[in-house]
């Protein structure tokens, strides 16, 4: 008897080890996981392959462009969304305040870096609205370039998750 649940159980680990789980999202923005391949679909890894690895990295080895810095201002940050917001609401806006003190020096350029994208704000202002940025989670930093283009002031990077509001009675 020992000896068939040895075998059963090998088998099983093996049928699971190969299984697949697949992720799309649909034309509403909902996020979907199944066993099923649909059209477009990318398949997920439940498991690392090798070992476990940090959210963020160890002390000392950001990436340059992630590293907070206040460069000549007195004060640079993201003050909303605030990090780790889970924002529920019926449009793909988000509404973004800045902190920026003194205001944007002379040949100083505002950047606002979404999801690794840079967009430039011409009119150096600290408060803005980003239309059609997607139902999903997102990075946001916002960066001080100089004329040249080096990057002098950066804020810490905020992650945020931005979710479609369903009207009540309607099932997601």
């Amino acid at each position: 008897m020992v000896r068939y649940a040895f075998v059963v159980l090998c088998v099983l680990a093996t049928s699971a080890r190969s299984a697949e789980i697949f992720r799309w999202v649909d034309a509403e923005g909902h996020t979907h996981f199944s066993d099923r391949r649909p059209a477009d679909a990318e398949v997920q890894r439940l498991v690392p392959e090798a070992g476990i690895r940090p959210d963020r990295p160890p002390d000392g080895t950001e990436s340059a462009g992630d590293v907070p810095s206040l460069g000549p201002y007195r004060a640079f940050d993201i003050l909303a969304p605030t990090a780790g917001a889970v924002l529920i609401q019926p449009i793909d806006t988000l509404d973004i305040h800045l902190q920026l003190d003194p205001p944007l020096l002379e040949g100083h350029q505002l950047d606002l870096v979404l999801d690794g994208r840079a967009i430039a704000i011409a009119s150096g202002s600290t408060q803005l609205q980003m239309e059609g940025v997607g139902f999903q989670t997102h990075r946001l930093q916002a960066r001080v370039r100089d004329a040249r283009g080096t990057i002098v002031a950066a804020t810490p990077s905020h992650e945020l998750d931005l979710r479609r509001s369903t009207p009540p009675g309607v099932l997601p």
